[in-house]
């Protein structure tokens, strides 16, 4: 379990380090491919130096064993003859017998050299240092003597270049791959500039802004033709916005008129007078009901209205809406108001939020024992205004999908006032949710402040 966490909090922490941007991933992407580039080239150049380095020591040692080889054997008649200043320093000619005849070599060497004095065939080793490399060459004179040169050559040299290589290769990459990022950046930069002016300029949009377009200009690349095609596809969004908001006007508008004179008739045979209970008890159905759903109609039609954003720039405050909801109780429960400590400002008119509060006190109102509580609480960004009360709650079987047309939890209601309540919140940037509660049913409504 130990291993699995570490593993878990170390993946987790290179999530966190990875770059979010798509930019930012195509410039980490560059370096890495360009850093493990030039690891490779670096390793492949280190062994393509130390293979020559150990060739040409290897040539030099050869070299100068075969022109003194070749003097010694000049210059030796009846026996073996060393002329003067032949040997160079780091050279030695051992007899048959392996005595030495001449020359001189580091002391570090000279067990080494020593051990070459009787070789056969031509051999090379290694100083014990690693510092220098020795070649035994047996050679025969004319007169038939026999003899062994060891020549010494120092590999510090070679090494202190594949040394400095190392350093340039390490410089050279480092300088490559922070050029490889800056191009990376600056042609992202470039390339992605349209996509930025896009991100830019479509936040600053809200959902009523039906007429911005991005308009990149004639496309160029496959940038500029994203944006062309996206202009075109908000061109379509926003008929088809356009052309549902008619309709819902054009259909507010229709079904206002029989509804009023639905409700007309009702409320006037009300006061001609029914002598017959169960007729008042319908006509008194008839005209609540017709009321009902002209204010669902008119809530619809102010949704659906253009000119519904310009409410956006109107503020209230809770306790203006307060009374409006109180009255709308009209002494069917008993409401304890405790929304006086909220202060803040609603970035909504008073009226839209009676339109998208007052069906949800309605709903608390009919499912009620006879208490419901108004609460409101003051946060950073918005005002929480819960609705609680004292009846039997919300069934399981319904609470996933109590806010969806046709929907209710109870007698009574056409499940259209909670679904048409969470539309209006959220049509000023607002919203309405069913809340856990140990008795009865809370529900919570988040109004933005301003």
């Amino acid at each position: 379990m130990d291993v699995e966490d570490g593993g878990g909090r170390v993946a987790t922490g290179l999530r966190r380090l990875a770059p979010r941007s798509f930019r930012g991933k195509i410039v980490l992407t560059t370096v890495a491919l360009m850093a493990a580039a030039m690891l490779v080239a670096g390793f492949g150049l280190q062994l393509v130096l130390a293979w020559t380095a150990q060739r040409d020591i290897r040539q030099v040692l050869a070299d100068r064993s075969e022109a003194t080889v070749k003097v010694i054997q000049q210059a030796s008649g009846d026996r073996l003859i060393i002329p003067p200043d032949t040997l160079e320093p780091g050279m030695q000619v051992f007899d048959a017998d392996g005595r030495l005849v001449a020359g001189s070599v580091e002391h570090d060497v000279r067990d080494t050299a020593r051990d070459l004095a009787t070789t056969d065939l031509p051999r090379t080793v290694d100083g014990p240092s690693d510092e220098e490399r020795l070649l035994g060459t047996p050679f025969t004179t004319p007169s038939g003597e026999d003899g062994v040169l060891v020549v010494s050559q120092e590999t510090a040299p070679y090494e202190r270049s594949e040394f400095y290589a190392l350093l340039a290769t390490i410089v050279l990459g480092v300088l490559v791959t922070a050029g490889a990022a800056v191009i990376a950046l600056r042609v992202t930069k470039q390339a992605l500039r349209p996509v930025t002016q896009m991100a830019q300029r479509a936040s600053e949009w809200s959902e009523h802004d039906l007429t911005h377009r991005f308009a990149l200009g004639p496309p160029h690349d496959e940038l500029g033709e994203l944006g062309a095609t996206l202009d075109l596809l908000l061109d379509r969004v926003a008929s088809a916005i356009l052309s549902e908001q008619r309709l819902t006007s054009e259909l507010a508008h229709e079904l206002r008129t029989p509804l009023t004179a639905i409700q007309g008739s009702a409320d006037l045979a009300l006061l001609r007078g029914v002598d017959d209970e169960d007729a008042r008890q319908e006509f008194e159905q008839i005209s609540a009901s017709a009321r009902e759903m002209a204010g669902v109609i008119a809530t619809l039609l102010d949704i659906a209205r253009d000119g519904t954003a310009a409410g956006r720039d109107q503020t209230c405050l809770v306790a203006e809406v307060a009374p409006a909801l109180q009255a709308a109780v009209g002494g069917r429960a008993v409401v304890e108001d405790r929304t006086a400590a909220s202060s803040a400002r609603i970035a909504a008119p008073a009226a839209l939020v009676v339109r998208a509060v007052s069906p949800v006190v309605d709903n608390a109102v009919r499912h009620a024992r006879g208490r419901v509580v108004l609460d409101a609480v003051d946060h950073p960004d918005h005002v929480l205004l819960a609705v609680a009360d004292d009846g039997e709650g919300v069934s399981p079987d319904v609470r996933e999908h109590l806010f969806e047309p046709g929907v209710t939890h109870g007698a009574g209601g056409a499940g259209l006032g909670l679904g048409i309540a969470r539309r209006v919140a959220r049509s000023f940037g607002g919203d309405i949710t069913l809340a856990p509660s140990s008795t009865g049913a809370r529900f919570e409504v988040t109004l933005p402040r301003r």
